[in-house]
């Protein structure tokens, strides 16, 4: 998997006694509830790119001397995703890729963190991210688009449809133009140098889906008509085989 680097600075997040802070000579003045996860944090450097927190922190009504508190209860992807963002604003390095794009940008879209707010700011980057990396993998699209469905369904649609388009696009490839790695594990199959790309080399990979969303991309193929019928069937069965009950099997 493609992944990005941004920031420099060691992470010097901690918890203690159930808190998570960061090292700093500074006092917190702003307290970040997110489910059971409590933030001791600073407005500055949060309030310089985050949209959001500077409305609810305009819109407090709080003695100056105390810390603001602030509940994010329904931030998407919860503490790891808002924690990814908070590191963003402090400038310590984070990893992004395709197993935790999709959290990291519904989450920064949901604090606002846009170019609107301020430059070079977290939203812009993701976006170049997905667009750039993530779409280009076989791999990467299959993960943001299993993530992005189970975090929200097709109500995300930024990062669902342009992910099956591009899953769609590389099914359709004539095989000898597969440059990617996939899952390819059928009995007797030993891949070797220089060996041709099977016909069927998507189907694995694509059995990881959920049903709806497999099904979407299996039908969006079967509508080009680009593809043979019985290889439709055969990710139809390799799905099945992977999902459902073995009508066989009695159990112990």
């Amino acid at each position: 998997m493609k992944y990005m680097k941004l920031g420099s600075k060691p992470d010097t997040f901690y918890t203690e006694q159930a808190v998570r802070s960061v090292v700093s000579d500074i006092p917190a003045d702003l307290i970040i509830h997110v489910n059971n996860t409590k933030y001791q944090l600073h407005k500055f450097p949060l309030l310089l790119k985050c949209g959001l927190l500077q409305r609810l922190c305009s819109d407090t009504e709080a003695d100056e001397q105390l810390p603001v508190p602030v509940a994010l209860h329904d931030i998407p992807g919860g503490e790891e995703a808002f924690e990814i963002c908070a590191k963003f604003c402090y400038g310590i390095a984070i990893s992004i890729s395709a197993s935790n794009f999709v959290p990291a940008a519904l989450a920064a879209r949901f604090l606002r963190m846009t170019e609107h707010v301020a430059k070079g700011n977290l939203v812009s980057k993701l976006d170049t991210f997905f667009e750039s990396c993530v779409l280009h993998g076989w791999r990467d699209s299959i993960a943001a688009l299993q993530a992005a469905w189970r975090i929200s369904g097709w109500s995300e649609s930024r990062i669902v449809q342009p992910c099956v388009d591009s899953i769609v696009e590389k099914i359709l490839l004539p095989p000898s133009q597969v440059a990617w790695s996939y899952t390819y594990t059928r009995p007797g199959y030993a891949k070797r140098p220089h060996q041709s790309v099977p016909k069927d080399w998507w189907t694995e990979d694509i059995s990881e889906l959920d049903i709806e969303v497999f099904r979407s991309v299996v039908s969006t193929v079967r509508a080009t008509r680009m593809l043979p019928s019985p290889l439709i069937g055969e990710a139809l069965h390799v799905y099945a085989c992977k999902h459902l009950p073995d009508p066989l099997y009695t159990g112990g």
